[in-house]
């Protein structure tokens, strides 16, 4: 099983991963990404800011390398049930906060279903709402992943990302999670 802290770094690298797929991050995936780091007691012990920077200049030292990576390391983890859900929860919530879910973030998750081992139906009775365009895990072959693959990376190059540039709008947004402060 991997180690908390194994866990967290991976937790964190999955919604920032999520967060940055689509070539853009918007400011209300950012206030997600801290709001998520406040309550989840995975991401308690991470410095967030000095990860999500070290992630900026990781994604953007090698490109799309960084999410084959990023997969790889998902696929050698070996996580429980409850902690592939989580992560799937987390990449889905990330893809979501801004309203907008792209095609690109749609196979990214198809990506990161195939490397999870988790069974469909626990899957689909986790996610109704979403969970039935990124399963049937029965379905992807070694040729639909790598289509999968090609089809997400035929985007040749990534934008330079820099989190100074986007607005930090945490208060203003309501996550809809039913907290109260």
């Amino acid at each position: 099983m991997t180690n908390q802290s194994e866990f967290s770094r991976l937790l964190l690298k999955t919604v920032f991963s999520f967060m940055t797929c689509d070539g853009h991050i918007s400011p209300k995936e950012v206030s997600f990404i801290k709001k998520m780091a406040n309550e989840k007691k995975d991401l308690a012990s991470l410095d967030i800011d000095q990860e999500l920077n070290q992630m900026i200049d990781l994604i953007n030292l090698k490109g799309l390398d960084f999410f084959d990576d990023y997969f790889k390391k998902v696929k050698s983890a070996t996580l429980t049930e409850e902690q592939e859900i989580l992560l799937l929860e987390s990449a889905i919530q990330t893809i979501t906060a801004d309203d907008k879910v792209k095609k690109e973030e749609i196979y990214f998750l198809k990506i990161l279903r195939t490397a999870l081992k988790s069974p469909d139906q626990k899957i689909l009775d986790k996610f109704p709402k979403i969970g039935k365009d990124f399963i049937h895990k029965d379905a992807l072959t070694d040729i639909y992943i790598k289509e999968l693959y090609s089809n997400y990376f035929k985007q040749k190059t990534l934008p330079t990302f820099d989190l100074s540039q986007v607005q930090d709008i945490s208060d203003s947004v309501d996550f809809g999670t039913g907290s109260s402060e």
